[in-house]
């Protein structure tokens, strides 16, 4: 067997990971030999040890939920045990798809590593990998998993608080306004004068007002004292259904500035994903929190330019898209994503929309929730006939779209009112 350095070992478990679950993928003799397996187990074999080695790579309970080893191993189990979508993903883990890309690349390094280590105690080296770990990064300097005790335990604060008023609205404006307060007077010290440029009127945020206010503080001092005379312009809008704060300022050109540069030290809760990037001499910091009352809505079409254009339709509206190209995958992903409203396109890959339709409107536990039609096929009489609550025939203009989800979001809403008492009598 050849020899086989790191970077490519690597390279081939990326490769048998898009192949996971294909029995007839063969992979490479020197995955067969990390994971122990012989060269004709196959697949099957291969995919049981690496999903061994993903269960292995969770962190205690005790792990902050930011901690970069917890998003590892959510990001594994998510994409390769339960055959998610990045996008889903991305949902699941309250973070941008960008992000989820990001952090799959890290992931399947960590994954990479795991896999080399346990192939030494195996005696696997003799089969084709390098003996030693000269090629393999030292696993605490590759994840940069510490976090401060003050910061965990910050995280555990605002997680607590969050919990006991769960339902707490915040005013985003009146937040920003109140931070801007709270700074003012170590703003000499800080070097940092903030400018609020645009904030979209009515943003409320799905999150306790001390909560953003703590994040709000930390973002400024880590960020401001970053970019180029402290300048720090202030943002925010509805986004895909969350409020997204901005943060923005111009930085000097090859200023060894990274993300880590503006997140670290900024404590965040579950309820919120933080981004920072440098594009050329401009740095941005974007906090993302739940807005309230947001509404998801499941996008069931194979065109990804459609989802694509939904999202752009819904931009600065409360509707958050979620997109499955499958329509197999949308009843396990109604499980998953809970959503208010489902638009459903009719000719499908898999399986056909009236189908899907039928199922949707027969099954007790997706009756109430209403279903938009929205297709090439000019059948609207078939569509509610159905069980379909609005009918929208393909080219659909933005505004139009825009029109059918408000005219269904009342049914959508009394159906979310309702929930709770259909819960408790069930019990």
């Amino acid at each position: 067997m050849q020899m086989v350095s790191y970077k490519e070992f690597e390279k081939e478990l990326q490769e048998a990971l898009c192949h996971l679950y294909d029995p007839d993928y063969q992979p490479c003799e020197a995955l067969c030999a990390a994971t122990g397996c012989d060269l004709g187990d196959g697949m099957p074999a291969v995919r049981t040890a690496i999903l061994r080695a993903i269960e292995s790579l969770e962190p205690p309970a005790d792990t902050p939920p930011t901690a970069l080893t917890r998003r590892i191993h959510g990001l594994l189990y998510n994409r390769f045990v339960l055959k998610l979508t990045q996008e889903e993903t991305a949902y699941r883990l309250n973070v941008s798809r960008r992000t989820v890309n990001r952090l799959q690349h890290t992931a399947v390094h960590a994954l990479a590593g795991a896999l080399w280590r346990h192939s030494q105690t195996l005696g696997q080296v003799a089969k084709g990998l390098p003996r030693g770990d000269d090629e393999l990064p030292a696993e605490e300097n590759t994840l940069d998993t510490q976090i401060p005790d003050w910061l965990a335990q910050m995280q555990r604060e605002l997680d607590s608080l969050q919990a006991k008023a769960p339902n707490a609205p915040c005013d985003v404006g009146e937040a920003i306004s109140s931070v801007l307060g709270f700074i003012d007077p170590l703003a000499p010290k800080l070097g940092i004068r903030v400018e609020v440029k645009s904030v979209q009127p009515g943003l409320v945020a799905a999150i306790h007002p001390v909560l953003l206010h703590q994040v709000l503080i930390s973002a400024l001092k880590r960020f401001g004292p970053c970019v180029s005379d402290g300048q720090v312009a202030v943002y925010a809008r509805l986004e895909d259904g969350n409020v997204k704060i901005t943060l923005t300022g111009a930085t000097a050109v090859r200023s060894g500035l990274n993300e880590r540069t503006f997140t670290s030290g900024i404590p965040i809760s579950k309820d919120i994903s933080i981004e920072a990037c440098v594009d050329g001499t401009q740095a941005f910091l974007w906090i993302n929190v739940p807005s309230m009352g947001k509404v998801t809505v499941l996008v069931v079409d194979d065109n990804e330019d459609m989802a694509r254009f939904y999202r752009d339709c819904t931009i600065g509206t409360r509707y958050h898209i979620v997109h499955v190209a499958q329509g197999g995958a949308l009843f396990e992903t109604i499980d998953i994503t809970i959503p208010d409203i489902v638009v459903l396109d009719v000719m499908l890959p898999d399986i056909d929309g009236w189908r899907l339709l039928m199922r949707l409107h027969e099954d007790p536990a997706t009756r109430s929730i209403p279903v938009i039609i929205c297709s090439v096929v000019q059948e609207e009489d078939l569509a509610l006939s159905l069980g379909a609550a609005r009918y929208l025939p393909k080219p659909v203009r933005p505004r139009e779209f825009i029109q059918a989800l408000d005219q269904v979001l009342p049914q959508a809403l009394a159906v979310a009112s309702r929930a709770p008492a259909s819960s408790a009598e069930a019990c």
